[in-house]
């Protein structure tokens, strides 16, 4: 087990940038998730790892050494690809033991390790199945011996999940989270999912237009986004934004005071106050109240509810501003009803209209 180092590292297209200076040290038996955005690049920063990309600027760096030259059949990361990249006129137990016969590798040697992996990933049953006769989780498991059967160092995973259906998807993420603690590997798993990545990782990387926006445990970036991309794309909705102006102890919200708890106050007080500043919340963060209770309380009118099982999301607009409100589905609630409401205060946070970065 090793340390790698991603040292500035950037890929051109035709002077266009896919990544732009990326840098992130992943520890040992780490498991990182990159989520962004189609295009972002997160991608090809997953190619460029497992050495089927060249880098143009900056250094791999992996067990103290540089590998940007190093071919990828030497480097012994193992790639989980998207369509799961198997052979359709082999059976499981070629497939998985293909690898091993290129390099070599002594029969009895090859039957051990792929009886081993097969059982592992309860598809020893399956060894002698045509690859074109597995179901959508069958391939995913199959895909994932492939690569363990290589006692690879590194696994590097490339939105394996996102050809099964929502429930297949729940069981294989549970099962790459297993994979992961029994094979004590270092994991690097790519997705545009949030979920996928605020359950999966110990760190997640959010990325956008090739850079990296925010690294760190999916709690304190989900709690503590450094931008509104980030407080938007995290969260299933994401973050409300209202547009507002600071005074004195409150924020101003169109005809709504809303107060700013004591610490947040001292911040914005050194910030110009003729200035406006987009104020953010999360759906869960803003409760119906059955009366009005304090002074923050307002009335809106619900636009529309959607029922999602356990919860129900509430969409409606208060001074032209639309946002969502996130509850229990145990609460009556119908379309055109006005209801009062109030922010949780200790959970907004403050963004800088003109920068778009988190006010702290």
């Amino acid at each position: 087990m090793a340390e790698l180092q991603l040292l500035h590292i950037s890929k051109v297209y035709k002077d266009n940038y896919a990544v732009h200076n990326f840098n992130l040290t992943i520890l040992p038996n780490e498991f990182i998730v990159i989520v962004g955005p189609s295009g972002c690049g997160k991608s090809t920063l997953l190619r460029m790892i497992a050495g089927l990309e060249s880098v143009t600027e900056g250094k791999i760096i992996y067990d103290g050494k540089k590998i940007n030259d190093v071919p990828s059949k030497t480097r012994n990361f193992a790639f989980v690809f998207q369509n799961y990249a198997i052979y359709p006129h082999m059976n499981v137990y070629s497939y998985l033991s293909f690898g091993l016969k290129m390099q070599k590798i002594p029969k009895r040697e090859i039957d051990k390790r792929v009886k081993q992996v097969a059982s592992l990933l309860g598809i020893d049953h399956l060894l002698t199945t045509n690859s074109m006769e597995l179901s959508g989780g069958e391939k995913q498991r199959v895909a994932l011996g492939r690569a363990m059967v290589r006692k690879a160092e590194l696994f590097l995973m490339d939105e394996p999940l996102s050809n099964l259906d929502p429930s297949l998807r729940f069981q294989m993420r549970n099962e790459i989270i297993n994979l992961h603690r029994k094979l004590e590997k270092t994991f690097i798993y790519v997705t545009h999912d949030q979920t996928e990545a605020m359950t999966m990782g110990d760190r997640i990387v959010v990325m956008k237009d090739g850079q990296v926006l925010q690294v760190g445990k999916p709690e304190e970036v989900y709690r503590k986004p450094n931008n509104l991309f980030v407080a938007q794309f995290l969260g299933s909705p994401g973050m409300n934004f209202f547009t507002c102006k600071f005074h004195r102890r409150e924020c101003i919200v169109g005809n709504h005071k809303i107060p700013i708890p004591e610490e947040m106050v001292k911040v914005l007080a050194n910030y110009d106050l003729q200035k406006e500043i987009i104020l953010g919340i999360r759906p869960e963060d803003i409760q119906i109240q059955s009366r009005r209770k304090q002074e923050s309380t307002f009335k809106v009118k619900i636009d529309k509810t959607e029922l999602l099982g356990a919860e129900r999301l509430i969409y409606t607009t208060s001074n032209n501003q639309p946002f969502i409100i996130k509850t229990s589905s145990d609460i009556s609630l119908e379309d055109g009803q006005e209801i009062s409401i109030a922010l949780n205060t200790e959970k907004i946070h403050f963004f800088d209209k003109n920068t778009e970065k988190r006010i702290v």
